[in-house]
């Protein structure tokens, strides 16, 4: 029997759908969210769910490579502009800072994943992660062709520049939990992106860039 349409058309409804399960699993994690909840924080019948969606793990799937298409996207923009690699090194930094912004739900569903071993991530989704780190690695190539990048090993600085942005994010995120309003703590302070932007940049240049260019 095919699934009763509510009020909302199939477009709308997806959206919905997607847009309750984003901040759900970036909460509580794939295992912790079930498609009742999804469908009750949606204000849709749970078969609408599946009429968009296979399963949970295809919507976790597909919400996790949102994310990262658009990154990869914007990573490759950054990758063929005419600028040099310090500014491309640079736009790479504010990428990633202005995608904690439009994707906030991002940062906890990565950390939790590669702190599990990415067990719901299947080929598909990591190549969406791997494109990423590939564009960051022809950053870092381009530097170092034209003598201003020490050689480093790609993996390892990628590591190092997007691990203190997807850190503060979550320190963000805990600073944002009702429980913790009100806390003095250095940790919870309000950081302007601004300055997290700037302070990136600069540790980045640091550790690519040969002593001479600095």
């Amino acid at each position: 029997m095919a699934p009763t349409r509510n009020k909302h058309s199939n477009t709308s409804t997806r959206d919905l759908v997607f847009d309750a399960a984003k901040p759900l699993f970036s909460a509580r994690g794939f295992d912790g969210v079930s498609v009742d909840d999804i469908a009750r924080d949606a204000g849709v019948n749970k078969a609408m769910i599946y009429y968009h969606f296979a399963d949970k793990l295809a919507l976790y799937r597909a919400v996790v490579g949102d994310g990262l298409q658009a990154m990869a996207k914007a990573v490759q923009a950054i990758v063929h502009t005419p600028a040099n690699a310090p500014n491309k090194l640079d736009a790479f930094v504010e990428a990633f800072v202005r995608m904690t912004e439009t994707r906030p739900w991002m940062p906890s569903i990565m950390l939790r994943e590669i702190a599990e071993g990415a067990p719901h991530l299947d080929p598909d989704t990591l190549a969406h992660m791997g494109a990423i780190v590939v564009g960051f690695g022809t950053i870092v190539k381009q530097g170092q062709d034209a003598g201003v990048f020490r050689d480093v090993n790609p993996v390892l600085a990628y590591a190092s520049v997007i691990g203190p942005i997807i850190l503060n994010a979550a320190r963000e995120r805990v600073a944002q939990q009702p429980d913790k309003a009100g806390l003095r703590l250095p940790l919870l302070v309000t950081i302007p992106h601004s300055e997290v932007i700037a302070h990136c940049q600069r540790s980045a240049r640091r550790m690519l860039m040969k002593k001479k260019y600095l």
